[in-house]
């Protein structure tokens, strides 16, 4: 427990965000320095690269909207990044909440680094009422676990580090109405272009 209030302590204690980051940053670390520069410092209690991160003990017993969102003037205000811990009760492919439940298809995607694997990432997605019957949301969560080679074994059990996870929540319903404008963009210009050669096709052709 002591190395659990040393983490907790850790992430706490990271520098402050500097004043020197430049207009219009945004804090949307990749996969591989979510797992290697965050996740792993954090697990050996080692200060953080920036302070955006907070801790919350077992995020997956909330609900998608008790979720504390807005953490950081540098994070989108529909995205959050946290620390958390799995209950052994619950790395499976549903974890309850009081109103719903968080449902992943149980595949992990491998994030690599160079020519290493460093972690695994899960999707997992939220769905309002009771399985298998719930309504799914548009809250999403990406969870990054470390490859057990990242930490050698005389610093950190395997058992405590596979407990350890960091997790990117977000609201992926703007996401999907911007993809859905984007289509229609293409969708446009792809009209606006047949169109135009249609229009010259016909011309050629009245020349002729």
């Amino acid at each position: 427990m002591a190395l659990l209030n040393n983490m907790k302590d850790s992430s706490s204690s990271s520098k402050p965000e500097p004043d020197f980051l430049p207009i219009g940053y945004r804090f949307s670390p990749s996969p591989a320095q979510f797992v290697k520069l965050f996740l792993c410092n954090w697990i050996l209690s080692r200060q953080l690269p920036l302070n955006h991160i907070k801790y919350i003990k077992y995020l997956f017993q909330l609900d998608a909207d008790q979720v504390p969102k807005g953490q950081s003037k540098y994070i989108c205000e529909d995205e959050a990044f946290y620390f958390t811990e799995i209950n052994p009760n619950e790395m499976l492919s549903i974890r309850t909440t009081k109103n719903g439940y968080w449902k992943t298809n149980g595949e992990e995607e491998e994030v690599i680094h160079g020519d290493n694997i460093v972690g695994f990432k899960t999707i997992w997605n939220f769905f309002w009422g009771r399985a298998p019957n719930g309504e799914i949301s548009h809250w999403r969560i990406e969870e990054y676990r470390l490859h057990p080679s990242v930490i050698p074994a005389d610093e950190l059990s395997n058992s405590m580090m596979e407990k350890m996870c960091s997790c990117k929540i977000k609201n992926v319903e703007k996401e999907e109405e911007a993809y859905r404008f984007s289509m229609m963009e293409t969708q446009t210009e792809s009209d606006e272009t047949l169109e135009s050669s249609e229009s010259d096709y016909d011309e050629n052709i009245g020349g002729n």
